[in-house]
């Protein structure tokens, strides 16, 4: 089982043994090894078998360095029967403090690391438009909808229903025509003034 490495509580134990300090550069927060920090690291990789990064500095592990590292819990000693000695073996604190010190004098690592989080808050963002696309496609169907249903009138239009054709009959309309009507004795009389044809 691989149990993550808790990077801020090391940090703060390398920062309170003077390991590494925190500086600005160019008003970026960053943290740098010290000369203690590298020969400690040094000895320690001596110590328990890993590659050093930093051959410069450092030197060889020696028994007080090892007793040292054992009484800081960085290591536990056993016997190995393969080996038929003494065997220091990292613990799980010391393993995770020297690898954020790794961590910290490896700018490989520091770019990786920063390009891993582009990449996941890409990936983060893209998920979350990925999740949004339903919603959008609801969003626009219900406009396309919306904007149709505005499109149609309220009111239904009236067809005009066909006029049933009937015959035609001699009988003429009574308001109009019917010479017999008082109405059309009054209009006859009274806004005519002479025959017609006699204009």
């Amino acid at each position: 089982m691989n149990i993550p490495i808790d990077y801020n509580k090391m940090q703060a134990e390398l920062d309170k043994r003077h390991y590494m300090s925190q500086v600005y550069i160019s008003n970026i927060e960053t943290w740098k090894p010290t000369q203690l920090g590298l020969k400690t690291y040094g000895k320690w990789c001596d110590l328990v078998g890993w590659e050093n990064l930093h051959q410069e500095i450092g030197g060889g592990s020696t028994d007080d360095f090892m007793n040292l590292a054992i009484k800081r819990k960085w290591v536990e000693r056993y016997y190995s029967f393969e080996e038929k000695q003494n065997v220091c073996s990292p613990t799980k604190f010391g393993h995770d403090l020297f690898r954020t010190f790794e961590y910290w004098i490896d700018e490989k690592a520091q770019k990786k690391v920063a390009r891993k989080k582009q990449i996941n808050n890409v990936v983060k963002e893209g998920g979350k438009l990925v999740q949004m696309i339903p919603k959008i496609l609801a969003g626009i169907s219900q406009f396309m909808g919306n904007s149709s249903e505005q499109e149609k009138p309220t009111k239904k239009t009236k067809r005009r229903k066909k006029k049933k054709t009937t015959k035609k009959t001699n009988k003429k309309s009574s308001d109009t025509t019917d010479v017999n009507n008082p109405s059309w004795d009054n209009w006859s009389n009274s806004t005519r003034k002479g025959n017609w044809w006699e204009v």
